[in-house]
């Protein structure tokens, strides 16, 4: 039977493959040709090696480096095996964190839709809320006024190293009571919202996980300014008392961002809530 020898072009048309690649994978020693032409350097390529050049494809679709591609290559039937068995098990990680990506931006999206159709702003409003789960740290003397992301940087660090994904929503969290002036607004906790479950490994002792409790909540939503933050949080502390409105533990703040532009002013948008009790 006559060897057929194919051109370089002819094995890409062949292997719908780019000339580029082959060339690039002759250089790193991955897929060669059985003979360089002296002259002309022109590389010619056997019909059997064909197969060799499927092996790649088919493994480069499923995601193995060309390292791993050049070891494969000398395995046997039954190494071979081995070595697909440990693929597959990386797939199914991958398509496990995947949901799980798929997930945290379904919530994220839900919560920015929350914001986004929120009743009235600057208005009074029940609210019936899910439950919140949420990585807390405990606060040093911070009010409202004088907050910064910077002081969310521990929790949001931890986030995304376990997370990968952060909500960039931050809040507080301080005492219900009858407040005069804003200084004396002092948080006992600061947060942020967690998207998943799962055990977070790496706290500290002033952190730790715990919920906002689902239920029924009697809230206001505004425009941050520190000139009419106070004056809502009046405007709901009021609200409680004009109604006589049974209340249930601390009062809740959560800090959205409506601005992700670095060219543009920061802008945040302000929830304040406070259960009522059942």
């Amino acid at each position: 039977m006559k060897d057929t020898y194919y051109s370089i072009g002819e094995v890409a048309k062949l292997a719908n493959v780019s000339v580029q690649t082959l060339r690039y994978y002759d250089k790193i020693g991955l897929f060669k040709p059985v003979y360089v032409e002296p002259t002309t350097k022109y590389r010619y390529y056997h019909d059997s090696q064909l197969y060799h050049l499927d092996l790649i494809k088919s493994l480069k679709y499923i995601g193995t480096s060309l390292e791993d591609i050049m070891k494969v290559q000398a395995l046997k039937a039954e190494e071979l095996m081995d070595f697909l068995n440990e693929q597959e098990l990386i797939i199914e990680n991958k398509l496990s964190r995947l949901k799980e990506i798929q997930q945290n931006v379904s919530r994220v999206k839900k919560r920015v839709r929350r914001q986004l159709n929120y009743p009235a702003f600057g208005e009074v409003v029940i609210l019936e809320e899910d439950e919140m789960l949420i990585l807390q740290a405990t606060s040093n003397n911070l009010s409202p006024l004088d907050l910064l992301n910077a002081s969310y940087s521990k929790l949001k660090r931890i986030i995304e190293e376990e997370e990968g994904i952060i909500d960039n929503s931050y809040g507080g969290i301080y005492a219900y009571q009858g407040y005069e002036l804003v200084d004396e607004i002092k948080y006992t906790h600061l947060f942020t919202p967690l998207l998943t479950d799962k055990r977070i490994i790496t706290l500290s002792n002033e952190m730790e996980v715990t919920k906002i409790p689902a239920g029924t909540y009697v809230g206001i939503i505004f425009t941050f300014s520190p000139d009419i933050y106070f004056s809502n949080l009046k405007k709901l502390l009021n609200y409680v008392d004009q109604y006589q409105l049974k209340v249930t533990g601390d009062i809740y703040e959560l800090f959205m961002p409506t601005s992700y532009s670095p060219n543009e002013q920061e802008d945040y948008t302000v929830e304040i809530k406070i259960r009522l009790r059942e």
